[in-house]
């Protein structure tokens, strides 16, 4: 399976590796930047409206940063977007493509699914983050050492694919230029859970616990939101 897939079911379902995101540029109206493209906040409230509160505003500066910085990674890699699985994505989340919304998370589709194999090459450093977190999350026993339970994790083939997925994805977007809002920190997805364990992508900076938003009515988030 290629396992990239999982990257965009997780988008899908609204849960992205340590993008490389810098502090907020200087405009305020500004949600995120991805090179030389802008999401303003009028854009953000506008695509919101545009679903009636189906997908959350930062499910929409996700949206935003992942279908540019794709965009980016597919130049310089060279490869297609699969526009007619990026479409079938699309229709599982109910949204118009002639709407501004249904056409960036097109984008967005459509350029993780042309995207090639992670394939199975991940490090040292890969596997012991994914150790680190197995020990929060209790998947691997306290007193556990690193060096007993790697030959473990560097034989299965979910955490490999899962942990080389994540570093692709890093590496793809580490030499770009992305700055988001400090209102939208901290942004994150999965890319899968082997044995229970989160496998997530940090885009940027931890939370702005500074930045704090008015609560939103529940009736302005009907069940199903898309998240992301």
């Amino acid at each position: 399976m290629r396992t990239h897939r999982r990257l965009t079911t997780a988008a899908v379902a609204g849960a992205l590796a340590a993008l490389a995101l810098a502090g907020c540029r200087s405009a305020p109206t500004a949600a995120a930047y991805v090179g030389d493209s802008r999401l303003t906040e009028t854009q953000v409230t506008e695509m919101v409206d545009s679903t009636g509160g189906r997908i959350t505003r930062e499910g929409v500066v996700l949206s935003f940063v992942l279908a540019n910085a794709c965009k980016q990674f597919a130049a310089d890699e060279g490869f297609s977007p699969d526009t007619q699985k990026g479409a079938q994505a699309l229709s599982t989340e109910g949204l118009d493509q002639a709407t501004e919304i249904g056409r960036l998370r097109l984008e967005m589709h459509s350029c993780i699914y042309g995207a090639p194999d992670a394939g199975t090459k991940v490090s040292d450093e890969d596997l012991r983050w994914f150790y680190e977190d197995a020990i929060k999350v209790g998947a691997i026993q306290p007193g556990v050492t690193f060096e007993q339970v790697k030959p473990e994790l560097s034989g299965s083939q979910e955490v490999v694919q899962t942990l080389a997925l994540r570093r692709m994805w890093a590496d793809a977007t580490a030499k770009q230029d992305i700055s988001v809002s400090p209102r939208y920190r901290s942004l994150s997805i999965s890319v899968g859970a082997p044995g229970n364990v989160p496998v997530v992508l940090q885009l940027g900076d931890p939370a702005n616990n500074s930045v704090i938003d008015a609560p939103t009515p529940e009736a302005t988030q009907p069940a199903g939101a898309v998240q992301s």
